[in-house]
């Protein structure tokens, strides 16, 4: 098997298919130092964390707290929400995903896992064949070329496992919730909790993504062009709806 992209799609699946005595490569076009750093999500759903657990990667996700309580901004005024007495026993973990990949990626390399970083140009061949591969160039500048079984694409929406696949043969689905928003990852101190803030003038959120950074949500109009966004005018529309009241932090409210 080759996968390429080592997110947290592609490690999961690698270590996944180790564990199951399958041998397969990953691919990344990026160097590790990166991989290791790049900051995306921040929560781990429930059944996500099962696949760990039942797969033998426990490890991965240990020391993971629940989401437990967030933090609930109605026109300034502040509730608090815990979730964990109404999910089940089913309640998200937050887990930063650059934590949650570098200990894939050195659950994997532990395993014995090949993992190749610095793949760049990676091309997918004979995807509807017997044999299908995939050609990149390798760090050292040499093209390179793996065949397989079969070849997973675990690179995203704009990597090139997307665009290789046959015509005819991709399904794609969408949700369109009629609410545009955009999201800004920024140095800034996380929030206690996992906060959200609706007002009049719509909604915005906080998510800790590391010790010193916070990814926050604004929404905007329909169409807005994202240029126009300035800083300034980020944080002006963040802090529009101020704390009318806080309640203790022992507090339910449902």
């Amino acid at each position: 098997m080759t996968i390429v992209g080592s997110g947290v799609a592609g490690l999961t699946l690698g270590n996944l298919l180790l564990r199951s005595g399958v041998d397969c490569v990953i691919l990344e076009a990026r160097d590790r130092a990166y991989v290791e750093q790049r900051q995306r999500a921040g929560v781990l759903e429930h059944h996500a964390a099962l696949v760990y657990e039942e797969g033998g990667l426990g490890g991965v996700i240990a020391g993971a707290p629940d989401n437990g309580v967030v933090e609930i901004r109605v026109d300034g005024t502040v509730r608090l929400f815990d979730q964990t007495p109404h999910t089940d026993g089913r309640a998200g973990r937050q887990l930063a995903q650059q934590l949650l990949v570098r200990r894939l990626i050195e659950a994997y390399l532990e395993g014995g896992g090949d993992l190749r970083f610095e793949a760049a140009e990676a091309t997918l061949h004979d995807l509807d064949g017997v044999r299908p591969s995939v050609t990149y160039r390798g760090a050292d500048g040499e093209p390179r070329r793996i065949e397989s079984a079969y070849v997973a694409g675990c690179d995203g929406f704009h990597g090139a496992s997307r665009a290789s696949v046959p015509e005819g043969v991709l399904t794609s689905y969408t949700n369109n919730w009629q609410t545009p928003w955009f999201t800004v990852l920024a140095s800034a101190p996380p929030p206690a909790r996992p906060l959200f803030a609706v007002s009049r003038h719509g909604f915005a959120a906080q998510f800790a993504r590391g010790p010193q950074a916070s990814r926050f949500y604004l929404q905007c109009a329909p169409g807005d062009d994202l240029a126009t966004w300035s800083d300034e005018r980020i944080w002006e529309q963040l802090c529009a709806a101020p704390v009318k009241q806080a309640k203790p932090s022992s507090a339910r409210t449902s």
